[in-house]
């Protein structure tokens, strides 16, 4: 089967700790998901207004150009209101995309 006809699994799970919100992603992020994404990153940022939101990329084994776009928004979107937004533990395929777009090195710093 393709990707089109079987869409990729992803999940996440958010914990709202004294300092940051946490949101750990796991599975495969692109156009099939890319509604669902959004949502769980704008909700995280939405429940610590002017926290850190760090996301956790451990387990994320695939990424195209729609799920780092949807990052980048996140980004933009943390900022105004008032807090950071960093990816934490991209490694692998992953990492080496994000580097490739020349996106890592911003989206790592927390700024």
């Amino acid at each position: 089967m393709d990707r089109a006809s079987n869409p990729p699994q992803a999940t996440h799970d958010v914990e709202v700790l004294a300092d940051r919100v946490r949101i750990t992603l796991a599975g495969e992020f692109d156009l099939a998901n890319e509604q669902e994404l959004t949502s769980w990153l704008l909700d995280a940022i939405q429940a610590g207004p002017g926290h850190a939101v760090e996301v956790d990329m451990h387990d994320v084994g695939f990424i195209d150009s729609s799920g780092i776009r949807v990052l980048l928004q996140a980004h933009a979107a943390a900022a105004k209101h008032g807090g950071s937004f960093r990816l934490a533990r991209a490694s692998g395929t992953v990492r080496e995309v994000l580097e490739i777009v020349a996106v890592y090195d911003y989206l790592t710093t927390g700024g």
